[in-house]
C-alpha cells in the first residue's frame, strides 16, 4: 500500500474530549469515509490530518513526513468544511479562482473551463455575489474551487449535510464521478451511512473518539466488529445468547428468550444479529428456497411502517422474540401484509452475524 496519510497512535485532546488512539493508513487514491454520529471526533480526526491540531501522543504522516514539518503548500491538501470556504460579495469566477490565487498561482484556464463544464457551473460564473446560489449551487462552487488547487488530498466534512434529502444522492455521484476523474485521495466524514456506503471503498467507523472498525462497506454490512457499531449501524435484530454449541461449520445458540438459531459461522458470541433486510417473510404460495428453509418461525405482524421505498415490518414470534423486516414496498403491498397477520418468518443462517462479548475497540 503506498500510503498518502498515516496515523500512528494518534490522541488528540480538545478540552475534556479524547481522541484515540487511532492507527490508520489512507492509501494513495483512496476513497476513505469516516463514519459515526455527532460529537464522535470525526471533525477533530480531519482537521488534525490536515495539520490544524497538534498531538499529544503519535503522529501524522503525510506522505512519510510529520504533516507539520510539511509546509502548507506543499502539502497538496484542501479542506472543504461543511461552512463552505466561500466569499460573500465575491463573484462565482473569484471564488473558483480565490485557492490558487492564495497559491500565488495563475488557475490552468483548461482545468478550470472542464471543471465548470463537469460541475454544471456554466450558467453561473457571471453571477456578482455566490451568496444568491442555492446551496447545492455553492457546493459544486466550493468543490471547483478545491480541485483547481489539483490537490492530492481532499478532505470532506459532512459536505451534503445542509442539501435537501433529495438532493443527496446528486452529490454523491458526483464525487464518485470526480475520485475516478482526479484519481486524488479522499477522506470524507459524514453521519450519514447511507452516504458511507454509497461512497467509501473503506469506512473507519468512530464511536466517542475510538476507531471501532475499518472495513469495506460489505464488510460492515455483514459482520460489524463490535456491539456499539452494530447498534450504530442498525440497532434491530441484537439478542444476547444464552449459549453456543458448535454444529458442522457454524454454531447452534440458544437466547434469552427460548429460541435456538442456526447460524452459518463461528466465532465468540456474546450476542447474535441480523440486518432487517435479511430477514425473510414467507411466501406461502411458493417453495422454500435453500437460503430459507432453516431458523423458519411463525410470528404475528405487530406493526407495518410505509418507508420510502420499503415496508418496515415489526413482528413477534410465537416464542416472543421481537423481530424487524424491512421488505420492497410493492412485496408488502402484492403480499397485503397487514398488522395482526400471521406470517412466517425465516433468519438466515447465512446472514446471522455474532459479536463479541469484549466491548472495546480492536487495535487498528
Amino acid at each position: 500500500m503506498n500510503p498518502a496519510l498515516e496515523l500512528q497512535g494518534l490522541v488528540v485532546r480538545r478540552g475534556s474530549f479524547q481522541l484515540g488512539p487511532v492507527n490508520l493508513t489512507v492509501a494513495a487514491g483512496e476513497y476513505l469515509v469516516v463514519l459515526g454520529p455527532s460529537g464522535a471526533g470525526k471533525t477533530v480526526l480531519l482537521e488534525t490530518m490536515a495539520g490544524w491540531h497538534p498531538a499529544a501522543e503519535g503522529a501524522v504522516l503525510c506522505q512519510g513526513q510529520p504533516v507539520l514539518a510539511v509546509p502548507p503548500r506543499q502539502r497538496r491538501m484542501a479542506y472543504l468544511s461543511q461552512h463552505l470556504p466561500l466569499l460573500p460579495r465575491s463573484s462565482v469566477l473569484e471564488n473558483l479562482t480565490f485557492g490558487v490565487r492564495c497559491r500565488g498561482e495563475s488557475p490552468d484556464r483548461e482545468l478550470l473551463q472542464h471543471l465548470v463544464a463537469m460541475l454544471g457551473l456554466e450558467g453561473l460564473l457571471e453571477r456578482g455575489d455566490v451568496r444568491t446560489l442555492s446551496r447545492g449551487e455553492q457546493q459544486r462552487v466550493a468543490l471547483a474551487q478545491a480541485l483547481l488547487t489539483r490537490p492530492r488530498i481532499l478532505l470532506l466534512d459532512e459536505p451534503s449535510t445542509a442539501l435537501d434529502p433529495h438532493r443527496k444522492p446528486e452529490l454523491w455521484q458526483l464525487l464518485r464521478t470526480l475520485h475516478r476523474e482526479f484519481s486524488c485521495t479522499v477522506v470524507h466524514v459524514t453521519h450519514d451511512r447511507n452516504e458511507a456506503f454509497f461512497l467509501g471503498q473503506r469506512v473507519a467507523v468512530v464511536l466517542a473518539g475510538k476507531l471501532h472498525q475499518l472495513a469495506t462497506p460489505q464488510e460492515l454490512y455483514h459482520q460489524p466488529a463490535t456491539l456499539a457499531v452494530a447498534q450504530f449501524l442498525s440497532p434491530e435484530n441484537l439478542w444476547p445468547v444464552a449459549s453456543a454449541t458448535p454444529e458442522g461449520s457454524g454454531l447452534r445458540v440458544t437466547l434469552a428468550v427460548p429460541v435456538t438459531l442456526e447460524v452459518a459461522r463461528r466465532g465468540p458470541a456474546a450476542f447474535v444479529g441480523i440486518r432487517p433486510e435479511e430477514v425473510a417473510i414467507i411466501d406461502p404460495h411458493r417453495p422454500l428456497g435453500p437460503q430459507v428453509q432453516h431458523n423458519l418461525f411463525p410470528a404475528t405482524v405487530r406493526d407495518l411502517v410505509f418507508l420510502d421505498g420499503q415496508a418496515q415490518v415489526n413482528m413477534t414470534t410465537q416464542q416472543g422474540l421481537s423481530v424487524t423486516a424491512r421488505v420492497p414496498l410493492c412485496t408488502a403491498l402484492d403480499r397485503g401484509l397487514k398488522v395482526g397477520q400471521e406470517v412466517q418468518l425465516c433468519l438466515k443462517p447465512r446472514s446471522l452475524f455474532l459479536l463479541p462479548p469484549n466491548e472495546a475497540s480492536p487495535e487498528l
